[in-house]
Parts: C-alpha cells; structure tokens; sequence
C-alpha cells in the first residue's frame, strides 16, 4: 500500500473533547513513519471492516476514525474503544501523539 495520508478523529468521551489530525506520511521523521507504515501492514489495513463493535453500546466511551489514503483510495475504519484489537489499539495511540502534539504546536 503506497500510503500518502492518514487522517485520524477521535470523538466522544466523558468530556466530549474532539482530537483529530492529517498527517502527510512523508512529513513524518523515518522512525515514527516506519512504524506506523508497520503496524498498518502488519494489519493489513485495507482489509479490515469499515466498523468494527464491540456489542453493546458503552456510554462515554471514545470513538475512533481512521482514514489512509493509499494511491487514489481511500480506507476507512470506525470503532469504539471496546472494539479494539491490539494492533488497532497501538496505531491509535501512535496517531493519538502526533495529534496532540500538533494541538500544541498550534497554541
């Protein structure tokens, strides 16, 4: 996957506080770039639902949103933090500290 861009959104929570980012894969330094380019592959991404759920709903819980532009597609994955495997779970992470530290660029 020749991956170009990678969106990330996290919504929900108690607080309700909304985190998001666009990271440009070639603006990344080669160690955090080659790590998140890992991890997606080794869950082969693009093959993973659209939506993936845990069962019931869990109030306040954290909603993610992860879109990778590859090429001229795009793939998409939403999930609620029960929902998540592993893989999923240290990619968010990864995205979720990029994201902040943008945040905090900005102010």
């Amino acid at each position: 996957m020749n991956i170009r861009k990678i969106k990330f959104e996290r919504t929900g929570g108690f607080a309700g506080i909304r985190v998001a980012t666009e990271i440009e894969i070639e603006d990344l330094p080669e160690e955090q770039r080659n790590e998140i380019l890992e991890l997606l592959d080794d869950m082969d991404f693009e093959e993973l639902p659209a939506k993936l759920s845990g069962g019931l709903p869990v109030s306040d819980e954290f909603v993610y949103s992860i879109v990778v532009e590859a090429g001229e597609e795009e793939y998409q994955i939403v999930a609620g933090e029960s929902a998540l495997p592993q893989d999923l779970q240290s990619l968010i992470e990864l995205l979720e500290k990029q994201a902040k530290r943008r945040l905090r660029k900005k102010d």
